[in-house]
């Protein structure tokens, strides 16, 4: 199984952008590939809450994407921007698509938002992904404590945020039942002491060309 690292991740995405699969292709393959397998790892799908926390980057833009198919299945996705709107271009269009299509859009506040993450079934992650570096603010640790302490089945997209490329994990970092590593391993995903953060790891193929990945 291939491992890499941010950068070499980011130039294989460069690699199959120039090749013309879009990023923006990729974020929507990427978010189709969540959605599936949250779909198929989560019993009675249909009748579930499934809340999608997101971010302001492409991890969020995963994210969105993510909610709209899950809807399209026949689920029921909530949307809790944990750190303010999106701000890169792909992730933008697809929190517009997100809105237009009807799902719901919050956004996480410290003391109301506790009661909607214990009457979740499923939550993704879609916060930070492989650029997160330094320790997590006291907000979403307040946000990942309440979520360890739920019910709900816990999904990451790519990397569990908190948890950096190098294996680094900050106090209070998300912890999955399963993490959907994005075309490739990541380092982090390798490593002993990231166990309990990643759960299962499993790997999703997001359309790119196997000819992208030499670098």
């Amino acid at each position: 199984m291939r491992v890499v690292n941010a950068s070499q991740m980011k130039q294989i995405e460069k690699n199959a952008n120039d090749m013309g699969i879009t990023y923006y292709q990729m974020m929507e393959n990427a978010g189709m590939c969540v959605a599936d397998f949250v779909r198929k790892n989560t019993k009675d799908f249909e009748t579930k809450i499934i809340l999608i926390l997101t971010g302001t980057g492409n991890n969020g833009g995963d994210g969105f994407v993510a909610a709209r198919i899950i809807k399209k299945f026949g689920g029921n996705p909530l949307i809790m921007m944990v750190d303010g709107p999106p701000k890169t271009i792909d992730a933008i269009k697809n929190f517009n698509k997100a809105k237009d299509c009807g799902i719901e859009i919050i956004t996480f506040e410290k003391d109301k938002s506790i009661p909607i993450i214990w009457g979740s079934d499923a939550i993704i992650d879609g916060v930070y992904g492989t650029g997160f570096h330094g320790e997590l603010n006291e907000n979403i640790k307040s946000l990942f404590s309440a979520i360890s302490d739920s019910d709900a089945i816990k999904f990451a997209i790519d990397i569990p945020s908190g948890v950096d490329d190098s294996g680094e994990i900050s106090d209070g970092a998300f912890k999955a039942d399963f993490t959907i590593a994005l075309d490739s391993l990541k380092n982090a995903h390798m490593k002993e002491n990231t166990f309990e953060n990643c759960g299962r790891v499993v790997c999703a193929d997001i359309g790119i060309p196997e000819e992208c990945h030499k670098i």
